[in-house]
């Protein structure tokens, strides 16, 4: 196993709550960790600051919330890598603001035999994001010519920032790698795969840059708005029940043969996506070619196969040293419930989702038990086998393939959490799990054990255990030893 990478992803209040040397000296005797993912700049509470509020808290750490949470860089900010954009050296984490993570933590754990990683958790649905000055200059535009919530990747001073910081951490730092975390949905994904709400800023981006890349590729923006804005109000009418006399997917198609542009608006905004990948694999290589680079995928490339058709393992694997699969299969099963409901609500809203399920099933190549039972089974193991080796065959040999595995991950919907009401548009779309009740799924330690087990049976070159030790119980991390144990 010596061979194999064992991570886990780590935000700065847990170094703060315990101690580098007794969190290090713990995810190591549990669960063999050689590597940690040090989740800087997060301003997610996925990865970020303790257990959710409203979830119960673990057996270690800081029990109370931190309800003032907001998120950031947790490094030491050095101006001179931000001179290209007009956001500077914005985004220093207001926690613990005379601390650096990375200088903390970095040798502490090269003296116990263990690698650091950045891990980049671009939150682009974070408000606090937005509370930067000149922020607002970055965000997309949407339908109706107005800013949206999230930051453009066409944008120049937002690239600029983000190959900033990237420059920074590798000039900086000695970190043997970086992951990057981009959990979003493209204009056409969202649309149809989830009831939506007219104000959250929806297909975009019609911002100056993009409307100057697709007139380099022949497209006209005007098209495209004009047909997402009709797109639009067919997601209203089918969330609201009101079927039009073709049916949901007729309609739906019939969009896309009156507006082509549609389809190219959604490549328009991947590709924007994915070159932020190639700049920032390309900054790595040309001052540290030994650093290893890749791209945390998210949980949505494991149930739309519309979202897993723009996200290409064999085009991925070329711009990248690894792939992080998020094999969630305990938190999957209520997540999965949920996203069969919503989209039965939008593109397959001619059925029930009793029905829609199979289907997705066998565009999925998933083998799991009732939909109703998902919330309170989960996954099995074998689904975590299945997506790693799909992404290993996907890669074609190129690079190598991590499975994300699921540690603790909150479940069902909170309780009271003292924190203002949610808006919808600030949260990633696969985030949404609306189950409740007593009988959801729960993190065991053999869940674990098979999991590990699972995702090097399907070929994984390593396992990344997620979200955060923030809210992972110690009995559970030791499902990860029990399985190293009966590999060796």
């Amino acid at each position: 196993m010596a061979d194999k990478l064992i991570g886990i992803q780590i935000g700065a209040v847990s170094f703060q709550d315990e101690g580098v040397g007794a969190v290090l000296d713990t995810v190591q005797q549990r669960a063999g960790v050689n590597a940690v993912f040090l989740a800087t700049p997060t301003w997610s509470r996925a990865t970020g600051g303790r257990a959710g509020p409203g979830f119960p808290p673990p057996d270690h750490g800081g029990a109370q919330p931190d309800l003032e949470w907001l998120g950031g860089n947790y490094a030491t900010v050095h101006p001179e890598f931000y001179g290209n954009t007009v956001l500077g050296g914005a985004g220093r984490a207001p926690e613990y603001p005379d601390w650096d993570m990375l200088a903390d933590v970095i040798p502490e754990a090269k003296a116990r035999g263990i690698k650091a990683f950045a891990y980049f958790d671009e939150s682009s649905h974070a408000r606090h994001l937005r509370s930067y000055p000149n922020f607002l200059k970055c965000l997309e535009v949407d339908i109706w010519n107005k800013p949206a919530r999230r930051p453009c990747f066409s944008n120049p001073d937002y690239r600029n920032w983000v190959l900033g910081l990237v420059e920074d951490y590798v000039k900086s730092y000695p970190l043997d790698g970086l992951m990057f975390s981009s959990a979003r949905p493209g204009p056409l994904d969202r649309l149809i795969q989830e009831p939506t709400r007219q104000g959250l800023g929806l297909a975009v981006c019609y911002c100056e840059h993009c409307k100057a890349k697709a007139a380099e590729r022949g497209v006209d923006w005007r098209r495209a708005q004009e047909g997402y804005r009709k797109l639009v109000l067919w997601n209203a009418a089918i969330s609201e029940g009101k079927r039009s006399a073709d049916g949901a997917f007729v309609t739906f198609w019939r969009l896309l043969l009156t507006y082509p542009e549609l389809l190219s608006w959604q490549s328009l905004w991947a590709d924007g996506q994915h070159q932020l990948y190639r700049d920032m694999i390309g900054t790595v290589r040309a001052y540290r070619p030994d650093m290893k680079v890749g791209w945390d995928l998210y949980h949505n490339l494991s149930f739309s196969p519309f979202y897993r058709a723009g996200q290409n393992f064999a085009d991925l694997s070329h711009i990248a040293d690894f792939i992080k699969v998020s094999t969630y299969h305990t938190s999957a099963g209520p997540r999965f419930f949920t996203f069969v409901n919503a989209i039965s609500k939008a593109i397959f809203g001619d059925a029930e989702p009793a029905l829609v399920y199979p289907l997705l099933l066998k565009m999925l190549g998933l083998e799991e038990g009732p939909l109703a039972d998902l919330p309170s089974t989960g996954f099995s193991a074998d689904s975590v086998r299945r997506e790693v080796q799909r992404a290993v065959v996907g890669s074609e040999g190129r690079g190598m393939v991590y499975a994300g595995i699921d540690v603790d991950i909150p479940v069902g919907q909170a309780a009271e959490t003292g924190l203002p009401p949610t808006n919808p548009g600030d949260l990633p779309m696969i985030d949404g799990d609306t189950t409740s009740g007593p009988d959801l799924i729960k993190t065991t330690p053999e869940r674990v054990t098979a999991a590990v087990l699972a995702a090097f049976e399907g070929g994984a070159q390593g396992i990344v255990l997620s979200r955060k030790y923030a809210e992972m119980r110690l009995d559970n991390l030791s499902g990860v030893g029990a399985a190293l144990a009966q590999m060796a």
